[in-house]
């Protein structure tokens, strides 16, 4: 089988977030798809299964643990890699089915851009909690804005910080990581999604003066504390609460976060979003895929 490795949300070649492209799956096993991600151990590795431009491409991704229903660098990397190899045709708009639904990838130039799923707000935390599950003083986090759970169809819990300095700082224990996620039914064993919520953490203090914002994603994965490069789908967490509480003080967000800088893999990603009449999110994810390599995998 042929697979490609990519960097998606990156700027250069050996920054982003890493991903291996299967194009041609069908006859492979659930079993063998999470064996298969396993080996590679990046944070996602996706299989192609079927599909057609009409109809959108069949797509399944995986972790080294488990299957989820959607994450943002695995889809923009898998249309990038399915319009140039497959349908070689760079500026083709590629559909993905994946299990939360049909997501659309739009090129615009050099960049690459998925629309995301309408939002599910939960609830909110404590910052005194957060706080110590973090090791940081309370006065780290941002108190303007709320500590809430965000859904596109992987969770997170976005947490405002007031500045780098306090991004920096953050450390979190694995087994006070789980108790947390146990005790709030937000691990994969208690949660009514079936999914373990992560940890997107920002702040308006950057890195670059051309940026808007700094990020960080902490997952549990296989028992470990785990810091994704740059994630897609936290980031349309991100704007869908952005746009909720009227970070920008109106209807609509446009702006750039960075993110990877702690794990020497800078990324950027760009959000552009807004709020319909309607009530309706509209939530945009765009950034740049590197090709990287090409292989033949023996099964």
């Amino acid at each position: 089988m042929t697979f490609y490795i990519v960097d998606v949300f990156a700027e250069t070649r050996y920054a982003g977030n890493q991903l291996c492209v299967f194009t041609d799956a069908a006859g492979l096993t659930d079993a063998q798809m999470g064996q298969m991600a396993r080996e590679i151990n990046f944070p996602e590795t996706t299989f192609v299964t079927g599909g057609s431009p009409e109809t959108g491409f069949d797509a399944r991704i995986f972790t080294p643990e488990y299957e989820i229903p959607f994450a943002g660098h695995p889809t923009l990397g898998t249309a990038y890699v399915i319009a140039n190899y497959l349908l070689n045709a760079p500026d083709a708009t590629v559909t993905l089915n994946l299990p939360v639904g049909p997501i659309r990838v739009e090129t615009l130039g050099d960049r690459h851009w998925l629309t995301a799923a309408q939002p599910h707000f939960g609830r909110t935390f404590s910052p005194a909690h957060i706080a110590d599950l973090f090791h940081i003083p309370e006065d780290a986090l941002d108190e303007d804005y709320p500590i809430e759970w965000v859904s596109t169809g992987l969770p997170y819990v976005i947490i405002p910080l007031r500045s780098l300095a306090a991004m920096r700082s953050v450390r979190l224990d694995p087994d006070a990581f789980l108790t947390w996620l146990l005790l709030h039914n937000l691990h994969k064993t208690n949660s009514t999604d079936g999914l373990t919520s992560s940890f997107y953490l920002f702040c308006r203090e950057t890195h670059s003066p051309v940026n808007q914002l700094n990020a960080r994603m902490f997952c549990l994965e296989n028992g470990a504390v785990v810091e994704d490069p740059a994630t897609g789908s936290a980031a349309s967490c991100l704007l869908a609460y952005l746009l909720k509480n009227r970070f920008s003080g109106t209807d609509s967000v446009r702006l750039r976060v960075e993110q990877g800088y702690e794990r020497q893999r800078p990324s950027l990603l760009e959000l552009d979003g807004m709020i319909q009449s309607t009530g309706a999110y509209t939530l945009r994810i765009g950034g740049q895929v590197q090709f990287v390599a090409k292989g033949e995998w023996n099964s």
